[in-house]
């Protein structure tokens, strides 16, 4: 099952990036896990040139950073103080870099994170519900993603939406959902939208008397079952009920087990990203996706669908990547 054991919280002390404290301190006390907050101080080019040019004799390295980083420090801890109890809280990292969405994302990889937890718009505000920062890490980040608005209460998880594009990659997301969805005692609801212009779903055989969407569904539960059974997810699997688009997720926990209530729902429309950010908004409490950072690359929810709902959905997103081998298997 998923854990997380360690989450890491980017800040740049904004009220956005506030958002994501609280947030992160509700999961590490359901699962014990570890809260590292990081701040990265932006490369100050601009400052050293200046500096220059007045002729003032200071040393960025000697002088102005170690002021920076000091002052910084002091305020992820005060940050860390308000918002995580003592027995989760973890490090405070301060980092100089130019580019602080690529030192976050190579700091979560090279340290072994389980989360990256962050406000989905920092200082620099934009029109785009997740800011550039927060946009570039959930691009590039092999570490799952959680960008989430201040308003996000996590005790009020009822339904998670995953989307997926019929194929065992854009499941990838599944097993961190199910172990959300377990902690937070909701449902979880696959979502699948029948593009106008045309869906990978396309090759889907269909049963006659079935129908589309019965055929589509069927196909989904079964490479569902598939991709838990090939990553060795033993505790984990979709039992069906007999009811059509309602199944369960039994988990299995030594001799005890539970269930999660599973819908799977499936639209037609003419934008897969237009249909999920229209359901999500009416009907779920956070939505989970498959993404990657490659081009041209399986479809669309594995692609450019993923980053545009990632930017413009209002409900809270978590990204997750499939690992290479998922890839290769593809």
């Amino acid at each position: 099952m998923i854990t997380f054991n360690k989450i890491l919280v980017p800040t740049d002390f904004s009220k956005g990036a506030e958002g994501a404290y609280a947030v992160a301190q509700k999961i590490a006390k359901k699962f014990g896990g570890k809260i590292d907050f990081i701040h990265i101080v932006p490369t100050l080019k601009y400052l050293n040139e200046s500096i220059k040019r007045l002729g003032v004799p200071l040393d960025m390295d000697k002088d102005i950073y170690p002021r920076v980083i000091e002052e910084a420090e002091k305020k992820v801890e005060k940050a860390m103080a308000a918002y995580v109890v003592e027995e989760n809280r973890g490090e405070k990292i301060v980092k100089i870099d130019r580019r602080p969405s690529d030192a976050i994302v190579e700091y979560a990889k090279k340290n072994d994170y389980d989360l990256i937890l962050i406000g989905a718009k920092g200082a620099h505000e934009t029109k785009m519900l997740r800011g550039s920062v927060t946009e570039r890490v959930i691009r590039r980040s092999k570490i799952p993603v959680f960008s989430v608005e201040d308003r996000f209460n996590v005790d009020k998880v009822k339904n998670i939406a995953v989307t997926t594009d019929t194929s065992e990659l854009s499941l990838a997301s599944f097993p961190m959902a199910a172990a959300l969805a377990d902690s937070f005692e909701a449902s979880i609801t696959l979502f699948h939208v029948i593009e106008l212009y045309g869906s990978i779903s396309e090759e889907i055989p269909r049963s006659p008397e079935k129908g589309e969407s019965l055929s589509i569904y069927e196909a989904i539960i079964e490479r569902l079952n598939n991709y838990l059974s090939k990553r060795k997810i033993d505790n984990v699997h979709v039992q069906r009920t007999g009811v059509t688009f309602e199944d369960e997720i039994v988990i299995t926990d030594g001799d005890q087990s539970r269930t999660i209530p599973l819908f799977t729902k499936i639209e037609k429309g003419v934008s897969a990203h237009y249909e999920i950010e229209n359901y999500a908004s009416e009907n779920a409490d956070l939505v989970m996706m498959a993404t990657h950072g490659r081009s041209g690359f399986a479809h669309l929810i594995l692609g450019s669908t993923a980053e545009k709902v990632a930017q413009y959905v209002t409900k809270p997103v978590i990204t997750v990547r499939p690992d290479e081998k998922d890839f290769e298997e593809a």
